[in-house]
């Protein structure tokens, strides 16, 4: 069996993201290159990532769609330890500072009520975190703190056009509200730890399904770390959206700029929709609930991505054109479609569960798509009682072949698609 033929499993690789993915005209691109230019180990997607997130958190309370959406994102950038996650943080909290927004980016917030004093400070907040599976297992593992975060992130997204009820304090006289209070997440981590702190539980309870986990498993030769200022253009437009942000706070007067969509776009977006819509029910009727959440959020993130890809394009007149909405379609789709395909390796019920999703895990990316019996036994640190519970069990639900090469020696690998 070779990687090239169709296995079994629900969902395919859809590989590693391309080029054109991560290439936004304008600001997107300018500050992803600055990242690349000083970092220790030059990471495409990540960098990309980083200044994705940087523009979602400075068009804070800027700038909306026809339809009152706003650029508030939440992203978890992967890739494996040492390969590059450190510097898109350290390039935004640059440009904040040098935007005067540095108290606006924080690196980690304990609680949900401290996540919404921090708003109340800040109404527009990027939120930069690293190990990003701590939060996740402390959500599966129940923990009231985590589930407390986890609610407030959750309620805040859904308030990006609204308003926020902040919680009422021993000694305030009356509830405080937050107009369009405006949460950006930028979360970092390592791929196979995040997912298998994913439980079905948390990818359909809302949360998850609002974000976009882009990865990478590239190793990155190490670059020159050049040192560069900032680049004028980007500290022009952050300097310029804070000034914005500084007036809305004094004056709490808000007058976003509105994204209008071309007729092309429109028509785009429209027939997006529709497919977005016939899929998630496609999913829903089989009983793969956990992908049909996921595709019932993928249009909203495409429009968010259309316009910060307009904003990127052009700050002071942004304009939703065919060529933004086919990037972030594109974009948008192979992200949910990685997401699926790692997560029925990782999100597990319980420790046996885990055990099979690992198997099936390692066959899976083998090189050619087979491993034998010692080979799983040395991955997967388990015994030969288990190893047998586990080839039967997987055995019985028709997802693996078994086959002896010789008197001790068993090779295995995913069932074909029928």
């Amino acid at each position: 069996m070779t990687n090239d033929n169709k296995n079994i499993l629900d969902f395919q690789d859809p590989g590693s993201i391309s080029a054109e993915m991560l290439d936004v005209p304008g600001f997107i691109n300018t500050l992803k290159e600055h990242t690349l230019a000083v970092s220790p180990r030059p990471n495409p997607p990540l960098a990309f990532a980083g200044a994705l997130a940087m523009l979602a958190h400075l068009g804070g309370r800027s700038y909306m769609d026809e339809h009152g959406l706003r650029t508030n994102l939440y992203l978890a950038a992967l890739a494996p330890t040492g390969m590059g996650k450190e510097e898109p943080r350290t390039t935004n909290r640059r440009l904040a500072a040098a935007a005067g927004l540095l108290d606006s980016v924080p690196d980690d917030i304990a609680s949900g009520e401290g996540l919404e004093d921090a708003i109340e400070a800040n109404p527009s907040l990027l939120l930069q975190t690293d190990e990003a599976d701590a939060l996740l297992t402390a959500m599966r593992g129940g923990d009231s703190r985590a589930a407390k975060m986890n609610a407030m992130v959750l309620r805040l997204f859904s308030e990006a056009k609204s308003v926020h009820a902040k919680r009422l304090k021993a000694g305030d006289g009356a509830a405080k509200f937050i107009p369009f209070p405006h949460l950006t997440l930028f979360a970092t981590g390592i791929p196979k730890f995040v997912y298998a702190a994913l439980s079905a539980k948390a990818l359909e309870n809302g949360l998850l399904g609002r974000c976009l986990f882009l990865e990478t498993h590239d190793f990155c030769p190490l670059g020159e770390m050049a040192a560069q200022e900032l680049p004028p253009d980007c500290v022009e437009t952050a300097k310029v959206l804070a000034a914005r942000e500084v007036a809305f706070n004094e004056t709490g007067v808000l007058q976003p700029i509105v994204a209008v969509e071309t007729p092309e776009a429109k028509l785009k977006l429209a027939l997006l929709r529709t497919t977005v819509d016939e899929t998630a029910r496609r999913l829903f009727d089989s009983g793969l609930g956990t992908a049909a959440a996921l595709y019932c959020r993928l249009y909203e993130k495409v429009r968010k991505l259309v316009l910060l890809y307009a904003i990127s394009a052009n700050p002071a007149e942004p304009q939703i054109t065919a060529e933004a909405v086919a990037w972030a379609s594109s974009f948008a789709t192979h992200i949910t479609k990685k997401m699926l395909y790692e997560v029925q390796f990782y999100a597990a019920e319980g420790k046996f569960d885990a055990i099979k999703k690992r198997f099936m895990a390692y066959l899976a990316s083998a090189p050619d798509g087979v491993l034998s019996r010692s080979e799983l036994l040395h991955k997967l640190h388990i015994d030969a009682n288990m190893f047998k519970r586990v080839v039967l069990t997987l055995h019985m639900c028709d997802l693996i072949n078994e086959e002896q090469v010789s008197r001790n020696k068993y090779i295995y690998s995913l069932k074909k698609a029928s």
